[in-house]
């Protein structure tokens, strides 16, 4: 039988609110140049919300991760339109195995998403979470989450209309943490049951 690949993606075309359409696909080594510039189009607010504190230069590592993510554990996402030197990444979103996890099991990934400038209230970061939440469960994880800045309010009202909750993170008054259960309702509720009547 053949083994699927895990890191395989088909691109699809993503119509937004306002009539702009976007290809969403998965990162390539290629794009690597590409998500540089993404970032330098970025404005301070806009660093600041995603980085949570000022970030002037790309962090070249970062980038090597995004686009040689660890298969099987690890995806990122971009959103590109065409240009004049090919194409700009417009937008992006990845997992990761969060820190969270206890020992060596897979069952928690992290989030993040970076929406450039004039890309935002267009459903694109709702269309980027909901493709991340479908692919971590491909591969295989029970739950995922994300730190939001407090100030935050489209990224939050996003996670929460996808069924996210929402708490204070200890000891940092200006973070939140968003996380969601990832298994089919029927199981989500089996787990709780079994976690509420256990001795």
């Amino acid at each position: 039988m053949t083994k699927r690949i895990l890191h395989a993606y088909r691109r699809r075309r993503l119509r937004l609110r306002d009539g702009r359409c976007v290809t969403l696909r998965a990162a390539v080594e290629a794009d690597a140049a590409e998500l540089v510039q993404a970032f330098e189009r970025l404005s301070p607010q806009a660093r600041y919300q995603r980085y949570m504190r000022g970030k002037q230069e790309p962090d070249l590592e970062a980038v090597h991760r995004d686009v040689r993510p660890v298969a099987g554990e690890e995806f990122t996402f971009v959103a590109t339109v065409p240009a004049a030197d090919g194409i700009d990444i417009v937008a992006s979103a990845r997992i990761v195995r969060s820190a969270s996890n206890a020992g060596p099991a897979r069952s928690i990934c992290e989030f993040a998403i970076t929406v450039g400038d004039g890309w935002r209230a267009v459903g694109l970061g709702r269309a980027l979470l909901a493709a991340l939440m479908r692919r971590a469960r491909y591969l295989g994880y029970r739950s995922i989450e994300g730190f939001v800045l407090a100030a935050n309010a489209p990224m939050l009202g996003c996670a929460r209309r996808l069924g996210f909750a929402v708490a204070p993170l200890a000891g940092e008054p200006s973070i939140l943490r968003v996380w969601r259960d990832l298994r089919p309702a029927r199981r989500a509720r089996a787990s709780l049951s079994a976690r509420r009547t256990a001795p």
